[in-house]
Formats: structure tokens, sequence, C-alpha cells
């Protein structure tokens, strides 16, 4: 549709081309994942919110819903279920945005399950392309296609391009569509792209609702400062399209959560308000800033994340933004009449402004993702979350190359392409060669798990309940799985389902003869359950029954 808008030039048949081969690196484990033991093909994922958005998808494809009861949780308090999932009513809905289930399983009812890890990589190809065309806008052709070549290989997008089943590449990629489609509104005033605009924005707030206070507010101060561009009429019809497009979110809030502005991360707050006023002033203070405001935190987070992680990339992007800010400094005069400078000074106002809120918004929340609280690693949600600062940073980045170099006609292409193959070097030994979070670990992982899952599923019962703590996203949802057991109702809990004849396993850390009997007499004997000798070794971990102890025992 695009086509007759968009001039097709030489540098994008070059991201094209790049395209296809990085689509092809971006699939890796999607080309390589294992499938389960035989019935359904279930893919196993390294993290709970990849098998939740897998699981959802596929159940939005097959039946259009985001919801399934599990009739053995109506004694169980809701205690069957693994991470990335709730128990509302007896009913199993996701723990998250719903967006990607919805958008993800719409397209698998076409092009069936089997594609669901491969839509990822291919709009992360998309992405770069809008990107591109977009900093072209803005700037130039060759700021965009440095820019472009950048993104290519920049550790954070490349490795969740990578993980096809986590939203934030995708958020990402409608968001950048989105603003491009806006970029053009100011310079062609066309409806198409107002009408696109609508469908963009509200594809990746459907994703990631989450960030619509940064997101909505760049919206409104572009809005504000170019009114005299904007049709308004045409601008209400994009507010139309927007609200027809996010309308799904509404309908499965409701269905699911009891409140059309409910969330899956605060679901105590369905049904909570009185009224929808209410309940949106409610979730407007929650998205705000709702892991509250800790700036030494936020701080330690930020230099962990930028120059602890990445320190090539964040030191060219500090760089570079202090070279531009100085620059427009000693420009000031000719700012007044020199548009690049302008859009130069604009960019780098806005990147401060959403990189700064976002730093505060996601720094000051202490997320443990990994086993290790003081590791940093690729893998940790900081990192997907401070994904369009990242990407955002690029822009800077290339314009300081080309005007700092620009004036050597042998020096540009030279350091460029050095530079770039440094940064591929560093970027391919972090995403793919990290030890703790690389995508061959996660690989590796991935094969042990379906491994461990093909042994416990041959041992275990259909109808089997396996405690699992990080192993459930392995056993779901072949196995009714539960996360951890955190209180005495729990325990009952466990003691019941083995009292109406469904068996219970343990799978945790492999344990001595002595260690077993110590662990159980802390935990299960004052509740008449024990811990069984292991049935399956693995490496550092065991399969155990869990049963009733005879009166003799007790």
């Amino acid at each position: 549709m695009f086509n007759k808008v968009i001039k097709f030039d030489k540098f994008l048949l070059i991201l094209l081309t790049l395209g296809i081969i990085f689509f092809l690196i971006y699939s890796y484990l999607a080309l390589s994942f294992p499938r389960s033991l035989s019935g359904e093909p279930k893919l196993i994922f390294n993290s709970p919110d990849e098998t939740a958005n897998y699981f959802y998808s596929d159940l939005f494809a097959q039946k259009s819903t985001l919801k399934f009861i599990d009739p053995v949780n109506q004694f169980t308090n809701g205690l069957i279920s693994p991470r990335s999932l709730r128990v509302i009513d007896g009913q199993t809905v996701p723990a998250s945005f719903i967006g990607l289930p919805i958008i993800y399983g719409s397209l698998a009812k076409i092009f069936g399950t089997c594609s669901l890890a491969f839509y990822t990589p291919l709009l992360a190809i998309l992405g770069i392309i809008f990107f591109y065309l977009l900093i072209k806008e803005i700037f130039n052709k060759k700021t965009a296609i440095l820019t472009a070549l950048f993104v290519f290989i920049l550790p954070a997008y490349w490795y969740y391009a990578t993980k096809g089943l986590m939203p934030n590449i995708t958020f990402l990629v409608f968001f950048i569509m989105a603003l491009y489609c806006f970029i053009k509104v100011l310079k062609s005033r066309q409806l198409i792209f107002y009408l696109f605009f609508g469908l963009f924005l509200a594809l990746s707030l459907m994703i990631r609702t989450s960030e619509i206070i940064w997101m909505i507010s760049l919206f409104f101060i572009l809005t504000v400062y170019f009114r005299k561009k904007i049709n308004w009429l045409f601008l209400f019809l994009s507010i139309l399209i927007f609200f027809l497009i996010f309308s799904p979110v509404f309908y499965f809030n409701q269905q699911i959560y009891g409140s059309p502005l409910s969330l899956g991360y605060s679901l105590e707050m369905a049904g909570v308000s009185e009224n929808i006023i209410s309940q949106g002033i409610n979730l407007l203070g929650m998205i705000l800033l709702p892991f509250g405001f800790h700036p030494r935190l936020a701080l330690n987070n930020l230099f962990n994340y930028t120059l602890g992680i990445f320190p090539l990339w964040s030191a060219l992007a500090l760089v570079s933004l202090l070279f531009i800010i100085i620059r427009l400094i000693v420009n000031k005069r000719i700012l007044k009449t020199e548009q690049k400078l302008k859009n130069e000074l604009w960019y780098s106002l806005l990147f401060i402004l959403m990189g700064g809120y976002l730093f505060i918004y996601y720094g000051s929340w202490p997320i443990h993702d990994y086993p290790d609280p003081e590791a940093v690693t690729i893998g940790t949600s900081y990192v997907r979350y401070w994904l369009p600062v990242y990407l955002f940073s690029l822009p800077l980045i290339s314009i300081f190359l080309l005007k700092f170099l620009g004036r050597f006609k042998v020096g540009l292409p030279v350091v460029t392409g050095c530079l770039v193959a440094v940064l591929f070097i560093s970027s391919f030994s972090l995403v793919m060669l990290d030890r703790e979070e690389g995508i061959y670990q996660v690989k590796r992982n991935i094969l042990s798990y379906q491994k461990i899952a093909n042994a416990v599923f041959k041992q275990t019962q259909n109808n089997a309940v396996i405690i699992a703590e990080r192993m459930d996203k392995v056993f779901f949802p072949n196995r009714r799985v539960v996360f951890k057991l955190n209180n005495v109702s729990d325990y009952l809990t466990i003691r019941r389902l083995i009292e109406n004849n469904f068996p219970v396993y343990y799978f945790y850390f492999t344990r001595s003869t002595e260690e077993l009997a110590e662990f159980n007499q802390k935990y299960f004997n004052s509740y008449g359950l024990e811990v069984g000798e292991s049935l399956l070794d693995f490496e550092k971990q065991s399969l155990y029954p869990v049963k009733i102890m005879q009166k003799e025992e007790l």
C-alpha cells in the first residue's frame, strides 16, 4: 500500500538484501526449536513470558479466546498455574498485556501455529526498513542508511528479535511505523497516513499498554508544535481508527478481568472501582510511575545497562549526544534558519525526555530475572524495557560520524567500516556467545529442557501435578504445574490433590537422603506429607514423588 507514496532507492534495496540475511539470523532459535513429546507440537521456551504468549497465541488461533478452565482449580484456589498466567474465578488467563496473543493468534489462524515463532524476526526486519524511512524523513539518506546498518547489529535489538515470543520488538516496530506515518502526515497531509498512524499506534499500545504515557506525550508535543500542519478532521478519523483497532483489548479485558481498563499486570484492579471513570484514574496512576521514584536505584541500573553491558555502544551514544548539543549551542544563530539543525534540536530534546522518563520508570524497579540477583546480563528485563532508548540513540551516532568524518573522503568509509566490524564482533559475542544468557546458551538450555520434559512426561501420568518452580515453563501445558508452595493453604491443597487421586511430583534440586529427610521435616511432614526418593535424576535436578505419610510415620 505504501509503494505509491514511498520511492524505493538503492539504499532501500541494500536493506532488503540484508534483511533476508538477518531474517535467517534472527530466526536462529525459531529454526532450531525442538518439539515436545508426542501429541500437540508445543514449543518449549526459555522464559515464562514467551511460554505464556505462545500458549495464548495458539489458543486464540484455535478457539478465539484468551482463557481456559481447569476444573481442578475449582478446589485448589488457583494454585495450579505457571508464571505469567493467573487464575481468576476458576479461569486461567494471561498475567500480562493481551495484544500480542491477539495479533499473533489472528495471524496463526491464517498461517498456522507453526509460524508463530517467525513473526517477530520478520517484523524486526520490517522495523529496520521503516526506521530507515523515518530517519530519512527527519534528517537525510546518509544518516538513515548508516543508522539502519547499526540497527541490524544493535545487541538489544538483535537479541530480542531472536526471542520470537517476547513482545518488545513487535511493540517497537509498530511504534516506529506509527511515528513514520505521523511525520508523513506533517509533510504530505494525506488521509492514508492519518489512518495508518491510528492503526499502527493502536497495534503498538495493544502489545505494551504500559508505554502509553511517554508515547502519547511525544505525539501530543509534536501535534501542538506542528498544529498548523494538522488536518483536524483527518486526525479525528485517525483517532476513530485507533479505538476501532484497539477495541478487542477492551472486549477481552472485560471478558477476562471484569473491566475494559484492567491489565494482567494489575489484576486487583478488576472490579474494584465503582465506575469506569474511577477505573481510568486508577489506571493512569498505576501507569505513570507504578514502581515508585527511586533515583539512586535508577542511576545504578542506568550505568549497569548502558556503559556496564554495552560499553562501546553507550560511549558512542554519549559522545554523539554531547557533540550535537555543543554543535547546537555554537550554531544557535543558524538554528533560527537551518531546518536541519532544528530537526537535530527537536530530536535530541525528545530523545532526552523519552530516555529520562524510561530510565526512571523502569530503573526504579528492582528486577531480578536471573538466579544471581547481582548478575548484569543481556536477558535481564531492563534491556528489553529500554530498547527504545538504545534504538533512538543510533541516529545521534550516525550524525556524529557523518559530521565529524564527513570532511574526509577516505576517512568516513574506512572508519565507519571498521567501526561496524568492531560493533558486529562485540554484539555477536554478547548476543550469541554470552555464557549466562546468550542465544547459543538459550538453545542449549532448550535442548536440555526438551530431554528433561520427555523423560518426565514418560514417568508421570497425564493428570499429574508437578511443583516445578522455575521449570514450570518446561512442563506446561503438557502437565499441570504449581510454581511454588508459599503458605499453609498451599501445602493443604497439595494434600487435597493427592486425596483426590491426582499424582503430585516435586521437580527440585537433587538432594542426598539426609538432605531430603531434613527438607521433609522442615516443609512437608507437619502437613502429613513427604517427598519420596527420586524417580529421575538429571545433572543437578531430580523428580520426586509427593505422597501422604502413613499413620505409623506420623
